[in-house]
């Protein structure tokens, strides 16, 4: 018989003790309240109760109830006797204890008792009992029958005596005649069968080869294999068993293969011998990267990945020059990754390349070692740069100056914008915009009135693209005063960008536009910058207010144009009016508002302008859309009109008769 015990009865004992408490309490908050009465179920605990034989064991037993109003604890030290006498602690008392589960499910009428019992007996049960166990399958309670014939089956299981006896196949032959040879006989016969036509069995071999048994001379006769093998697969086979062995002494062996036309067998090798000794794969690089085809630059690359960074720096950056184009882009990538500052020089000699992406891969390394004493050769090679490598050079170059702290990239741009030939000022200008700086934006601005078209415009163009605001006032007077029309076009959209995207001291601006819009010949561009000059003010700010309702506390109406939410105006009842006297006419086009908040309520209101405090005019308001009032407020914009007066009508609270008004900002912009 087969039986399986697992802690599955445990758990459902813990589950249905569980289920008789409180539906707040999961089973480990049950545990822990129960430790006292838990810690009682132990092996002496339940070795004494199975001696105190029948009696006690029905006494137990008739803990187990339907709906769930069994005893928790009871219920866990079943599912504990159960396991116990599956143990060799408490087999012989495994008879005794089934008998007593029979008889309980034979005496008990609902059927979730039943299969509580016989489900201690699918683990605990005898073959003797089967019969008895058999008659359940009859049961037309709900589940019975089924779970009687599960026990039925878990009691009686001869499966295994049934089975056709084993035939042993020749791999366990192989692994049995193995365990009796000695060392000195066990290497020939595992060649032997390395040399088989199935695969399988050559594995089984190879497992056994894994360990170092045999040293040295044993990993020589397996590399003697490498060195015959034809069949890639098993070229692969052997260069892993070969890695796995640690006999450093395979590497010479192993490191041709690096360059066998199979890709799986050059990764199978370059692994090997990375296992076995990094160096020795560090010490192939040189003659890998000197012939490196383009599809194998992965492999090579991502095992030097796999090196310690002295060791990567020695392989690669002493034979550089005698490497392939392909190499020299491995390597250049591999010193860019670990930022190996001493070999920056690579990075400038491949920058002269022929090949785009040999020069691309210089410039990215530069961009991360390159120091200020290479300024001026990288300048001149960014202005000098064409086609794709430019955006990268210029990359380059500006991450070079940020990281400058001596101001030579700067001195070395600024001189380049003045002396540069015509044709490489807009690379210069365009990366004197990634750069900024005071000394650079004098440079760029100095740009603005050369006599050449194509760098005027490139200069307008850097500027737009500046990285921060101070650029603007130049921007501004090209907007207003240059003559070309392009070029306004180009510096507005450079304004509205910078706007757009840097932190604006509108204020400080501000006289700089009043002074050049009086020159402003284009109407357009002029009202696109008035608008970004413009502000909201809430003129509401500190305004009289008078209102029609009785005031709750000191919440008083001037409260409501405070500018603060501290403070609020409550009105004893709704609707509820509040008049605000702005004092002048102002061009009103936006409102926010911010009532009580707490409890979700919603307030229905709306505003009302007037310039002559007579006749009133409906802007604002949500008359049909009242939402739950919020912390943020409510803001409603309108078209812009002239108003002295405005008219908050609170019209009704969903909460309560009064209402309660935190805030009332009106917003007028205000133009340059």
């Amino acid at each position: 018989m087969n039986h399986r015990l697992v802690n599955v009865t445990l758990a459902l004992g813990l589950f249905v003790a569980a289920a008789t408490v409180s539906a707040q309490d999961t089973a480990a908050q049950w545990a822990n309240k129960q430790q006292a009465a838990l810690a009682t179920i132990n092996d002496a605990a339940l070795a004494d109760l199975l001696k105190q034989g029948a009696p006690a064991l029905d006494v137990l037993l008739a803990e187990v109830k339907t709906g769930y109003a069994s005893d928790p604890v009871a219920i866990t030290r079943i599912a504990g006797l159960t396991q116990y006498v599956m143990r060799p602690a408490g087999a012989s008392s495994r008879a005794a204890y089934a008998g007593a589960l029979l008889a309980a499910a034979q005496r008990a009428s609902d059927a979730d008792v039943i299969c509580f019992f016989l489900d201690q007996l699918r683990w605990c049960g005898t073959p003797q009992q089967a019969a008895a166990i058999r008659a359940f399958e009859k049961s037309d309670k709900p589940g019975v029958a089924t779970l009687a014939a599960m026990t039925v089956q878990a009691v009686t299981d001869d499966r295994a005596p049934k089975a056709a006896p084993v035939k042993p196949t020749r791999h366990a032959a192989l692994n049995a005649e193995l365990a009796t040879l000695a060392v000195a006989a066990r290497t020939p016969r595992l060649l032997q069968a390395f040399d088989d036509p199935d695969l399988s069995y050559a594995g089984v071999a190879l497992a056994h080869a894994r360990t170092t048994t045999g040293g040295t001379a044993e990993t020589q006769l397996w590399t003697g294999k490498l060195a015959t093998a034809t069949d890639p697969v098993r070229k692969v086979m052997l260069l892993d068993m070969l890695g796995d062995r640690g006999d450093k002494s395979a590497c010479a062996a192993i490191a041709p293969f690096l360059g066998d036309a199979d890709d799986t067998v050059a990764f199978a090798a370059r692994q090997a011998l990375i296992r076995l000794d990094p160096a020795a794969f560090a010490a192939q690089l040189p003659a890998l990267l000197k012939t490196l085809p383009p599809n194998r630059l992965a492999l090579i690359r991502d095992g030097a990945r796999q090196l310690k960074t002295e060791q990567l720096k020695d392989a690669v950056a002493r034979s550089y020059d005698t490497f392939s184009d392909t190499g020299k882009k491995v390597a250049l990538e591999l010193i860019k990754e670990r930022r190996i500052t001493e070999a920056a020089r690579l990075g400038l000699s491949a920058l002269d390349a022929q090949d785009e992406d040999a020069a691309i891969a210089g410039f990215r390394l530069l961009r991360e070692i390159a120091g200020s004493d290479m300024a001026d050769t990288l300048v001149a090679k960014t202005l000098a740069s064409r086609g794709r490598v430019t955006p990268e050079a210029q990359s380059a170059l500006a991450a070079a100056a940020r990281r400058d702290t001596t101001g030579a990239y700067t001195a070395a741009l600024v001189k380049a914008l003045a002396n540069a030939p015509d044709a490489q000022k807009t690379i210069a200008l365009e990366s004197a915009a990634r750069i900024g700086g005071a000394e650079l934006l004098k440079a760029v601005e100095a740009s603005l009135t050369a006599p050449q078209p194509d760098v005027a415009t490139a200069a307008v163009r850097a500027l737009a693209a500046w990285p921060d605001a101070a650029a603007l006032p130049s921007l501004l007077r090209v907007a207003a005063k240059d003559p070309d029309a392009r070029r306004q076009t180009l510096a507005v959209r450079g304004i509205a960008k910078l706007f757009n995207t840097c932190q604006v001291d509108k204020k400080a601006l501000l006289p700089t536009w009043r002074t050049l819009r009086v020159d402003m010949k284009n109407a357009a561009n002029q009202a696109t910058i008035d608008d970004l000059f413009k502000e909201e003010v809430n003129v509401a700010l500190g305004k009289p207010v008078k209102t029609d309702v009785p005031t709750e506390g000191n919440n008083l109406p001037a409260h409501l144009v405070d500018g603060t939410l501290e403070k609020a105006w409550y009105g004893a009842r709704t609707p509820a009016q509040a008049l605000i006297d702005l004092g002048t006419t102002e061009t009103l086009s936006a409102m926010h508002i911010t009532f009580y908040h707490a409890d979700g309520r919603t307030y229905t209101f709306k505003l009302e302008l007037s310039t002559d405090g007579k006749t009133w005019k409906e802007v604002a308001g949500n008359l049909n859309d009242a939402k739950p009032a919020t912390a943020e407020g409510l803001r409603l914009s309108f078209a812009p009109t002239p108003a002295r007066h405005a008219r908050l009508t609170v019209i009704k609270n969903s909460a309560n008769p009064a209402m309660h008004v935190q805030e009332l900002k009106l917003f007028s912009s205000v133009t340059p």
